[in-house]
C-alpha cells in the first residue's frame, strides 16, 4: 500500500496529494525560506515531481514567484495560492540535482495523515543553512546539519 498525503492552501481552493515517501524531510533556515513563510524557518518535504498531483479547479489561482536572490545562485520557483497567499511548492529547474524534484511545504499537509505515516510522524532528517539558524532555536536532534543546501 502506497502512502498518500493530502494537503491544501488556507482557503482550500488549491488541493494536492503526494504519493509515496518523500526523498527527504528538511528544516531550512535560509533567509528566503524564512521570509517567504514569515517564520524562523521552513519545514519542507522533497518529492519527485511525479509524486505530486495538484487538484486545482481554478487553474489561474496557482501563482509563481521567481526567486533569483538565492545563495545557490539558482532561480527557484515559489508557488502559492493567488487567493489566500499560502506558500505551497518550490521547484528549481536550473539546478541539475533538483530538476526532477518538488518541495512541498509541511504546514500545508494534513496533520492527521502526517502523524500516521507509520514512522512516528513527521520529523526532519536534515537542516539546511544552519549558519543562519536563529540563536534562540535549538538544533533538531538526529538531523544532518548543513551550512548550505546539500
Amino acid at each position: 500500500m502506497s502512502l498518500t498525503i493530502s494537503g491544501n492552501c488556507l482557503c482550500g481552493k488549491i488541493r494536492y496529494d503526494v504519493s509515496g515517501p518523500p526523498i527527504t524531510r528538511v528544516i531550512c533556515h535560509c533567509d528566503n525560506c524564512r521570509r517567504s513563510t514569515g517564520s524562523a524557518f521552513m519545514a519542507n518535504n522533497f518529492y519527485k515531481k511525479n509524486q505530486l498531483q495538484i487538484h486545482n479547479s481554478e487553474g489561474a489561482l496557482l501563482r509563481t514567484y521567481l526567486d533569483g536572490q538565492t545563495d545557490s545562485k539558482h532561480t527557484v520557483k515559489r508557488s502559492f495560492c493567488g487567493n489566500c497567499g499560502s506558500h505551497l511548492f518550490i521547484t528549481n529547474d536550473s539546478d541539475p540535482m533538483l530538476a526532477d524534484a518538488v518541495i512541498v511545504t509541511t504546514g500545508t499537509m494534513d496533520r492527521h495523515q502526517l502523524q500516521s505515516t507509520g514512522d512516528g510522524g513527521w520529523a526532519p532528517e536534515q537542516e539546511f543553512f544552519c549558519k543562519r539558524r536563529a540563536k534562540w532555536i535549538p538544533e533538531f536532534d538526529g538531523t544532518k546539519k548543513c551550512d548550505a543546501m546539500k
